[in-house]
């Protein structure tokens, strides 16, 4: 490395480590000092691309932590060339939330760099999280640096079709297992968080169709909010057979079952966790 490359490497890191500085102090004008006019951001939220000369946005994000936010970069690589680098590490974000929730996550992060006539200065930047590969899709925010992943593992099953419901529950065991008793679910697979308690993921199958359960994970961004504004249906062939196996497993009757006016059998029930289900099936001529 030439020494115009190393003294490139030492003000790259110094810019990184005040803009870095800047997001923990939450000082919006001295993080986008740091960047471009034109700096494309690929950002974990919403959308695909845009700005970061987005003073109000930026604002409007950092009201939204109480207190410092905790921010820190690990295994912090910086390759330069001429006016060109990049500088690859991991990130952590951290720190609480105004309305009391408790964020702690990790994410990969590449800056790209240009050399202007006011120093080095962020054109790009580029955050991203793995995904977990079984099917599910779910992004891995539970992932840490030391994190080890099984790909002696059994394989992924392979895409189902459909809109599947994924439900986040106060207690994702405990439903998986009163999901068996009243309405007959088969587990197929089941993940620990690594506190060896909580389910970061549960997929059911019940009466052939797929229902996805986790447990909360407030510090990650995912904490339990009471369920509303929405009724899992339960396409079954014997209304009554399934209804009353809901009802002794503990379910409650919310809308008694009964011919609806489009001509099947219909009635919601609301199971102990807060879900509301719908068992529709058809009206035989024996009925």
């Amino acid at each position: 490395m030439s020494n115009t490359e190393s003294g490139s490497t030492a003000e790259i890191r110094a810019a990184i480590e005040d803009w870095a500085e800047a997001l923990r102090q939450k000082d919006a004008g001295r993080v986008l000092s740091h960047g471009t006019q034109d700096c494309l951001v690929f950002s974990l939220a919403p959308p695909l691309k845009g700005s970061d000369a987005d003073a109000e946005g930026l604002e409007q994000w950092f009201s939204t932590w109480k207190g410092p936010i905790g921010y820190r970069l690990q295994d912090l690589d910086i390759s330069a060339s001429g006016d060109v680098a990049f500088a690859t590490s991991l990130a952590h974000l951290s720190g609480e939330k105004q309305d009391g929730e408790k964020v702690a996550l990790w994410y990969r992060q590449t800056l790209g760099l240009k050399r202007t006539e006011k120093g080095w200065k962020i054109a790009h930047q580029h955050e991203s999280v793995p995904f977990y590969m079984d099917g599910s899709l779910r992004a891995a925010v539970d992932l840490e640096p030391t994190s080890k992943i099984d790909w002696n593992g059994p394989p992924s099953h392979p895409p189902m079709a459909g809109v599947i419901a994924y439900l986040n529950v106060e207690n994702a065991d405990a439903t998986a297992k009163f999901y068996g008793r009243a309405f007959a679910a088969k587990e197929e697979d089941r993940k620990y968080a690594e506190d060896g308690k909580r389910l970061i993921h549960c997929h059911l199958t019940i009466n052939g169709g797929a229902l996805m359960l986790n447990d909360p994970f407030p510090e990650f961004g995912f904490p339990w909010r009471p369920p509303e504004g929405f009724v899992l249906h339960l396409i079954v062939d014997d209304a009554h057979f399934w209804w009353e196996r809901a009802i002794a497993a503990g379910a409650e009757a919310t809308m008694p079952l009964e011919i609806a006016f489009w001509g099947d059998y219909y009635g919601q029930l609301r199971d102990p966790f807060g879900i509301t289900w719908g068992i529709v099936a058809p009206v035989k001529k024996s009925d």
